[in-house]
């Protein structure tokens, strides 16, 4: 019973630590949107929230990956954190949105509210996203 046990913890703890990702995980990926909640942002971010929500299959199609960063951490939607640096000062004082591309470059950094057309003009005006669509059609 107790090896049982044992081998239970031991899976339990190799299964969280493959659930965890790095933000780097992402790059050549995903492109990534970061959208910061605090509590001078709350009604924005809602807003952005609902935005993407009705926004699934285009948000699919540009292999755009939402995260969201609050207290000092990085979380997903279904809100497991994602590590990332905690040197990073871009994030750290961020009012709005980020968007960083497959390279891992920041594309745009802006204030709320989310304009998701815009976003997505930008990225579809992007090498990388100009050569996808043409793979697809």
């Amino acid at each position: 019973m107790k090896a049982i046990k044992t081998i239970l913890l031991l899976f339990l703890m190799h299964g969280s630590a493959l659930t965890a990702q790095q933000l780097s995980d992402f790059k050549w990926k995903n492109r990534v949107l970061i959208l910061t909640n605090s509590p001078t942002h709350t009604n924005d971010f809602k807003k952005a929230l609902q935005v993407i929500k009705d926004s699934s299959k285009e948000i699919e199609q540009r292999d755009l990956i939402i995260l969201i960063y609050k207290q000092d951490n990085l979380y997903n939607l279904d809100d497991k954190e994602v590590l990332f640096k905690n040197s990073n000062t871009t994030i750290k004082h961020l009012n709005g949105f980020l968007l960083i591309g497959k390279d891992g470059g920041i594309k745009s950094k802006q204030p709320y509210p989310l304009q998701l057309e815009e976003i997505f003009e930008l990225i579809d005006s992007m090498p990388m996203r100009r050569a996808e669509m043409k793979s697809t059609n």
